[in-house]
């Protein structure tokens, strides 16, 4: 009894720590994003009611904003919510699967182990130098990028318990060393002399060494299998012109995607493959510069509170009588139910600001009844797809929010410049039910009339929206709220309408603060990558160079915007569509400046284009979301068939918008 009671006590030993460490990291990512909506409600309250404005709060907001993001990041890895392209892992049977899995923790391990390395060199040298903010708080920067040190620590240590399969303490000797050694490294505390290079290759010696012994033989190949050609890449082309050295890169980085590596490591370890075999030595020292500052933005505060919006919108339960209200609105016509999901699905676009939120949403309202009511299943769930794409077009948007301060557009502007546009394509996507309906009769059932009395009753299903809609952007364009503190304006009006309904609670709270220290980590820290990356990018001038590229071959406009769209297309198969923003941007701005095209109608096309990636098969992670809230009842291929015509009529929009560009900008134009 003993013995046994002995060898269970053993067999928890390495759980604990990671546990304790993902306990912690997700409590304070639940606190940060709370502070951030009390902080930012403060501000708006002061400043346009009172008329006191702080001195502190946006200061404050930014530095949560780096909390967030890196202090929440191991409670990401706990749920395994870091973005990865699937296509080849989900070819593998389950134990090969898990094994591949555990490897590239170990790979992600090291990683962090590199980068936590270099920031805590900056974290030492602004403690040593005494470093301060240029605010009125005066703050030193080393309490802020403490967060950055913290969180990176325990990524590894959540890496390393996720990848571990040997019970005991195996591993975690070599591990507790490689910290050690990235951290006083870091400080100074620790200098054998070793060059750059030397200090990564005791890094991942001491990596390879905890997986051998955690995880055995396996993991450290599978491991070496995945890394060797991305560096024999690099190693290969290090002599080479620049654009053999670009399609090596580009190269290395679809062979650590496709492997299974979640995006946020791939594109750290491009970033650091590129320095550590093309660059001078010296420019390591970037990453700790390049991750602070990537994410030290305080635009990127409206992350987590449009989140938040959407999330405790969703857990309040009003999307179904709103769907009610949209079925009887369109009730008379063939196909009815169609039609009443995609406005359905405008209507809750234009207040969650996420894509996968509206579909998830609206596959749980719409997709039974249109089944029950013998809908086909490809038009169904096409039209359900289609509609979860408005969440990123119509304003509030995500991606926009991710695209304004990086193309240095005014994201109010951005909000503007796509109410047109996702009009349009509510237009264009009830254009093809209407085609689709009248090509296959078999396809959606006659329509039924409602009487007028009921469906005035039905419009109370459709006020809550309109009223957090005009809560939003009201605050938004009557200057009350900057655009990022609309979203927790947003907050304030979605838990109002959640205590209304009486579906406020504590856990519903909980949930939808869990959702915002999620989706704030793994895309900030998608950004972070982005961020590392793209300096090698921009040391070896590539975007200069496709600019010159470009310039020599001629393209005309038309034949610029075909490649631009051939690009997101085949990205969009197999990469998630804000990664797909972060990934792209540093190196197309450049050439869409040079072609002289407007950033600001640029920026629309874009989320455009990111859309379509999100219903094209084989990695749309809305046709994911589809077939999982549809109980399997409609297999995947069933929905990646039905969503093509609706594929065909974003492409045929964004052309229009190429041909006709003030159909989107005409709107900022008339507020400027």
């Amino acid at each position: 009894m003993n013995l046994a009671a002995d060898s269970l006590s053993r067999a928890r030993a390495p759980s604990t720590l990671p546990a304790l460490v993902t306990a912690g990291s997700r409590l304070l990512g639940l606190l940060g994003v709370l502070a951030m909506l009390a902080s930012v409600i403060i501000e708006v309250v002061g400043r346009s009611f009172l008329g006191h404005a702080t001195i502190w709060v946006t200061e404050v907001t930014t530095y949560l904003v780096v909390a967030i993001t890196f202090v929440g990041a191991p409670f990401v890895v706990s749920r395994n919510a870091n973005v990865r392209v699937d296509l080849v892992l989900d070819r593998l049977s389950p134990e090969r699967r898990d094994a591949v899995l555990k490897a590239l923790s170990w790979l992600s391990v090291f990683v962090a182990l590199t980068v936590l390395w270099k920031v805590t060199g900056l974290w030492a040298e602004n403690l040593k130098s005494g470093t301060r903010s240029w605010s009125l708080l005066n703050t030193p920067l080393w309490i802020p990028q403490s967060a950055v040190v913290v969180g990176l620590t325990g990524v590894v240590i959540a890496l390393a318990g996720s990848a571990a399969s040997r019970s005991g303490l195996a591993g975690y000797g070599p591990l507790a060393a490689a910290l050690l050694f990235a951290i006083l490294g870091g400080t100074g505390l620790v200098s054998a002399g070793l060059s750059p290079h030397l200090w990564v290759l005791v890094l991942a010696g001491l990596t390879g060494l905890s997986a051998y012994l955690a995880s055995g033989g396996r993991a450290v190949i599978v491991a070496a299998c995945v890394t060797g050609p991305a560096v024999g890449l690099f190693v290969a082309t290090a002599d080479m012109a620049l654009a053999s050295r670009s399609a090596a890169m580009v190269a290395a980085l679809f062979v650590l995607l496709f492997s299974g590596l979640p995006v946020v490591f791939c594109l750290f370890a491009v970033g650091l493959f590129a320095m550590l075999f093309w660059l001078p030595p010296v420019s390591l020292n970037v990453i700790g510069e390049r991750t602070w500052e990537a994410v030290n933005t305080f635009e990127f505060a409206a992350i987590p509170m449009f989140v938040m919006m959407g999330a405790v919108l969703v857990r309040s339960n009003a999307s179904g009588e709103m769907f009610a209200a949209t079925r009887l609105a369109m009730g008379r016509l063939k196909g009815g139910l169609a039609y009443a999901s995609i406005l359905a699905s405008g209507i809750f676009a234009a207040v969650s600001g996420s894509s996968l939120a509206t579909a998830a949403t609206m596959g749980r309202v719409a997709g039974p009844e249109m089944l029950a009511e013998r809908y086909r299943a490809e038009l169904a769930y096409g039209v359900l797809a289609a509609g979860g794409t408005l969440g990123i077009l119509i304003p509030p948007s995500i991606a926009m929010i991710v695209y304004g301060p990086m193309a240095g557009v005014p994201v109010t502007e951005l909000f503007m410049a796509g109410i047109v546009p996702g009009l349009l394509m509510i237009a264009a996507f009830a254009l093809v039910v209407l085609l689709w309906t009248a090509l296959d009769g078999t396809a959606a059932p006659a329509g039924q009339g409602y009487a007028l009395r009921e469906k005035l009753l039905a419009l109370r299903g459709v006020a809550p929206f309109l009223a957090l809609m005009i809560l939003v952007l009201g605050s938004l364009y009557a200057g009350i709220a900057t655009p990022t503190e609309a979203g927790a304006v947003g907050v304030v009006g979605a838990l109002g309408i959640s205590l209304a309904r009486g579906t406020l609670t504590l856990r519903s709270v909980v949930g939808a603060l869990e959702e915002a220290a999620l989706a704030t980590s793994f895309l900030l820290m998608i950004a972070v990558g982005s961020a590392v990356m793209s300096f090698a990018v921009d040391f070896l001038s590539m975007p200069q160079e496709l600019v010159r590229l470009i310039t020599w071959l001629n393209l005309s406009d038309i034949g610029l915007f075909v490649a631009i769209v051939i690009l997101f297309l085949i990205l969009g198969m197999f990469v998630e569509p804000i990664s797909m923003v972060l990934m792209t941007l540093p190196i197309l701005l450049p050439v869409i400046t040079a072609a002289g095209w407007d950033p600001l109608w640029f920026g629309i096309v874009l989320v455009m284009l990111v859309e379509i990636g999100l219903i094209t098969p084989p990695v749309g992670m809305i046709l994911y979301v589809l077939a999982g809230v549809s109980d399997q009842k409609v297999s995947l291929g069933r929905i990646s068939v039905g969503t093509l015509p609706f594929v065909g009529a974003f492409l045929a929009m964004a052309l229009l918008f190429f041909a006709m560009p003030e159909l989107v900008t005409f709107l900022p134009e008339l507020v400027r």
